[in-house]
This record gives structure tokens, C-alpha cells and sequence, in this order.
């Protein structure tokens, strides 16, 4: 009886709804394909696609599970391409280490982020707006406006690399990886359940003996770093550094996190659902392309899945206050 309950309460979470809504467009866009979007190539974009976006969802989500959020994770993961680029073709360095010091300049605009919020008592969204604004003008100042382009043949490997007969890129790989790491870590650690913890209630976590502080420097310097590995793989990817390349993945990423059920407002949400909402996002823009839509149809979409998210969880947090209240009378 207790398998047959939990089972039949799967289809009433948020998992359930957001794999309701992939077979609905899988199937829509085959009818509308002729059954072009279960080609094997074309399964290969749809995941191709959710890479860079991908580390976006993960260092984000993780932040607004916490309660904040990261508004300039586009512009350092574009920064860390710039560094790559930058000391490949201008220092001489090799590959390796220049990935590495993208990687590391990344993390540290993170921690800078944290600084920022945590000892200027600046809001989030206001100190990593003004990040992003420094982090453009570091990177037009290392690459120019026209972008640097990239000769190393580490670069080209990981960009161009695919296994099992050509199917799967091994950015893929990379990707499900951290997702897989990331989402074992919020579900079954100490650190992902003080995590949830600090994002329902920052002010009962601290009076319990946590600290929510120490916390969030983690997580904004996290943050940085998964964009700092999307900047090196989407470098990988086209061979040129650009100061803007990542701008608007960002966006698609947060929006991936809170429709996949990850509260606006904190403690609530994980890394599965995450995916989901990534993979919805990914189908979509796949499908149009490959119906040869308007492209600005998938722009549109995406801003509209955005608003419905804030709607969804904007209820579900009143629903949850509400509930929270009734409990409160009633114990008294």
C-alpha cells in the first residue's frame, strides 16, 4: 500500500506536470514535423541545446533557492571566455591554464557579488546588475567589440568532440554530469538541506545556529564558477571570445529554474525540475527551427513561460502563507 500511495502521489507533483507538458510538444512537433523531431540527429540538438544554458539553470537556481538571484552570470561566463581567449592569443599561455584562470576570474566576480550583498547591504539584483555592467567593459577591453578568435586545438576538441557514432557531444556529458553532482548535493547533503533551509527562513535559520552569511558567499561564488565553465565550453563551441556571447542565455536559464518549480522567493524546488523546465524551453526552440518558424516566436515564448512561472509561484506562495496561518490557529 505504501509503494501504490507514493506512486500515485507522483502525479500530482510539479515532475509529473512539466513531463506532461514535454510529451505534449514532442508530440505536437512531430505531427506538425512529420516525425522529424525523433530523428537521432535532431534529439542531439534538442540536448545540444540545453548545454549553456545548463550551468546558467544550476548556479541560478541554486541562488534563488537560497533566496537571491544572479543577474550577472551572462556577462562573467561571457568574461571567462574573454580571459581564455585573451591569454591563448595575446599571452601566449596554453589552453589549460587559460581555461583555468577564466574559470578562476569567474568565481571571483562571484565572491565579489557576495561582498557586495553581504557587507554593503546591497540588494542582490541591484549589486549583480552593476557586475555585469564592469564585467562587459573588462571584457570589450580584453577582446574588442569584434570578438577574438581562438587557435588551440584543445579549444576545437572540446567543442567538436562527439562519441557513439557521432551522436552525442561530450559538452553533453559535461552537462548532465554537474547537474547530476548538483542535484545529488541539494537532495542528500548537509550543505542542500541548509541550503533550503536558509532560502525558507534566512532570520529562523541563523537563530537555529546556521549561517546563512558564510552560506551565500558559497553560493554567489558557485554561481560564478558554473559560468565561468559555461564561458569556456560556449568559447569551445564557436572558437571566438565575444564580451556579450552568454547575455541572453541567462535569462533562459532563471527562466528553466522557476518554471521547473524552484520558488522565487526561496526553499522550495529541485535540480530535477530544473531540468525539466530546461528541457521544455530546449524542445520548443528546437521545434520552431526545425519548423522553420519565426525565431522570435521562441523569444516570445520563453518571456511568456518567464511571466507564468512568477504567476505560479506568486499563487503557490500564497497558498503556502495561507496554509502556514490555519496551521497557526489551529495550534492555538
Amino acid at each position: 500500500m505504501k509503494k501504490e500511495s507514493k506512486f500515485s502521489s507522483f502525479f500530482g507533483t510539479k515532475h509529473f506536470s512539466l513531463l506532461v507538458v514535454i510529451v505534449l510538444l514532442l508530440i505536437v512537433f512531430s505531427v506538425f514535423s512529420e516525425g522529424r523531431v525523433f530523428n537521432p540527429m535532431n534529439i542531439r540538438s534538442i540536448f545540444n541545446g540545453m548545454v549553456i544554458t545548463s550551468f546558467f539553470t544550476l548556479g541560478g537556481g541554486m541562488l534563488i533557492l537560497f533566496g537571491y538571484i544572479d543577474l550577472s552570470c551572462g556577462a562573467v561566463g561571457s568574461l571567462a571566455g574573454c580571459v581564455v581567449g585573451w591569454g591563448i592569443m595575446t599571452l601566449g599561455m596554453p589552453a589549460p591554464v587559460s581555461m583555468l584562470a577564466g574559470i578562476a576570474a569567474s568565481m571571483l566576480c562571484g565572491f565579489v557579488n557576495a561582498v557586495m550583498v553581504n557587507k554593503l547591504n546591497f540588494e542582490a539584483f541591484i549589486a549583480t546588475m552593476a557586475m555585469a555592467s564592469v564585467v562587459h567593459g573588462v571584457g570589450y577591453n580584453l577582446v574588442s567589440a569584434q570578438g577574438l578568435p581562438i587557435e588551440s586545438d584543445l579549444i576545437r576538441w572540446i567543442g567538436n568532440t562527439k562519441i557513439f557514432n557521432q551522436l552525442l557531444p561530450i559538452t553533453v556529458i559535461v552537462a548532465v554530469v554537474f547537474f547530476v553532482v548538483c542535484g545529488v548535493i541539494l537532495g542528500k547533503t548537509r550543505f542542500g538541506r541548509t541550503v533550503y533551509l536558509c532560502g525558507g527562513n534566512k532570520q529562523a535559520a541563523r537563530l537555529s545556529g546556521l549561517k546563512p552569511k558564510r552560506l551565500s558567499y558559497i553560493l554567489f561564488t558557485l554561481s560564478g564558477g558554473l559560468a565561468g565553465v559555461c564561458g569556456v565550453l560556449a568559447v569551445s563551441r564557436v572558437g571566438t571570445s565575444y564580451a556579450t556571447a552568454l547575455d541572453s542565455y541567462q535569462f533562459t536559464g532563471l527562466t528553466a529554474a522557476m518554471l521547473g518549480g524552484i520558488a522565487f522567493g526561496g526553499g522550495s524546488g529541485d535540480m530535477l525540475g530544473a531540468f525539466f523546465g530546461m528541457l521544455i524551453i530546449s524542445i520548443f526552440n528546437n521545434g520552431t527551427t526545425l519548423l522553420g518558424l519565426d525565431k522570435n516566436l521562441a523569444t516570445i515564448f520563453n518571456g511568456l513561460l518567464l511571466v507564468m512561472a512568477l504567476a505560479v509561484d506568486a499563487v503557490s506562495a500564497r497558498q503556502r502563507a495561507k496554509s502556514w496561518v490555519r496551521k497557526s490557529m489551529a495550534e492555538m
